[in-house]
């Protein structure tokens, strides 16, 4: 199978890190996977992979794009593109599987004609199965999308273990700064304008561009993560938060439901600023009044988020997938097979 990730952009973007990821455990489950990338060598330096990587000419080149063999998976953001013509490739013909890291992307993508255009993307013969990441993204494509639930199949996102809550930490808080702007300003200009109790001491920075290593150092000297990403596909940087000792408050962006249900995490509204904060000052309250309780809770938090999203879940979940994939690859085959033969 070969895993579309194009064109090449060298920036955080943790769709591109967690599909390298499923291409790294599928390779270490025995399955002939490889990233496909627009341009030879090509690697994104902000995170380290083992993952194999070819150019889409590459690939075309050896033969990895017949029909007989190849199995591609196309990430939901290429609903928009023409997949008759793809850098010379006709993916349209090619089983394929969607992997639909953020579903609400699909409105967006889905331009002038949205029925018909999502039909095809998700309805076509070809299509074996929709990969998702969290409860929400399943319930939002079977509900809304109509698609049947034996199309769809759940990964697991495995968070690393450099993401650990036994350091040293410093009264600061940290959020991502580029989903949701304008909330980030009003919530900080709250923060600084308002009668905010237990505020004092305590330092706020944004997480900027950095190498994923860089990141984890942040969170895992941090005290409090503040989320603004809404809508989200499953909310990652709330799980690497929680699983780094975080006090998180914020959005869930639908994706990250999951998450708040463990531990210490204040979920708010999208867009409901004055309850922003007041879920903030709630928080400093608890560092403030309640220290020891407070710690506890919030390691309590991180084992339950590294045990349930772990590497091994993720694994199983992976190869659960693939298994099911094959299974539907070798019915399209004989499908396929038997429109030939009976034309």
């Amino acid at each position: 199978m070969r895993f579309l990730c194009l064109p090449d952009l060298d920036k955080p973007i943790g769709g591109a890190k967690q599909l390298y990821r499923q291409v790294e455990l599928l390779v270490e489950l025995g399955w002939d996977a490889a990233v496909v990338t627009e341009h030879d060598g090509f690697r994104p330096t902000w995170f380290t992979s083992t993952a194999p990587t070819a150019s889409i000419d590459a690939c075309r080149e050896r033969g990895d794009f017949e029909p007989e063999a190849a199995i591609v998976v196309v990430p939901e953001t290429f609903l928009g593109i023409n997949l008759d013509r793809y850098h010379g490739v006709d993916l349209s013909r090619l089983a394929r599987v969607l992997f639909n890291q953020n579903a609400y992307y699909s409105y967006v993508n889905s331009g002038d004609r949205p029925l018909e255009r999502l039909a095809r993307f998700y309805d076509a013969p070809e299509v074996l199965q929709i990969l998702c990441v969290s409860e929400d993204s399943h319930q939002f494509l079977r509900r809304n999308f109509g698609l049947a639930d034996g199309r769809l199949s759940r990964i697991v996102h495995g968070i690393e273990p450099i993401f650990r809550p036994d350091g040293p930490k410093a009264r600061r808080m940290l959020w991502m700064p580029r989903k949701n702007p304008e909330h980030v300003r009003a919530v900080l200009l709250a923060l600084r304008r308002g009668q905010i109790n237990h505020q004092q001491g305590w330092g706020a920075s944004p997480l900027g561009e950095m190498p994923h290593s860089a990141l984890a150092e942040q969170l895992n000297s941090a005290r409090l993560f503040l989320s603004f990403g809404h809508p989200e596909g499953f909310g990652l940087p709330v799980a690497e938060a929680m699983a780094a000792g975080c006090y998180v408050v914020g959005y869930s962006g639908g994706g990250a439901d999951e998450l708040f249900r463990h531990g210490l995490a204040e979920p708010v509204p999208f867009g409901d600023w004055s309850g922003y904060v007041a879920s903030i000052e709630q928080a400093l309250r608890a560092f403030a009044e309640s220290p020891r309780e407070t710690d506890l809770r919030l390691e309590r938090q991180s084992l339950a988020i590294r045990s349930l999203y772990s590497r091994d879940q993720e694994a199983r979940s992976i190869q659960t997938a693939w298994e099911r994939i094959l299974t539907a690859f070798h019915h399209w085959q004989s499908s396929r097979a038997g429109s030939a033969s009976s034309a």
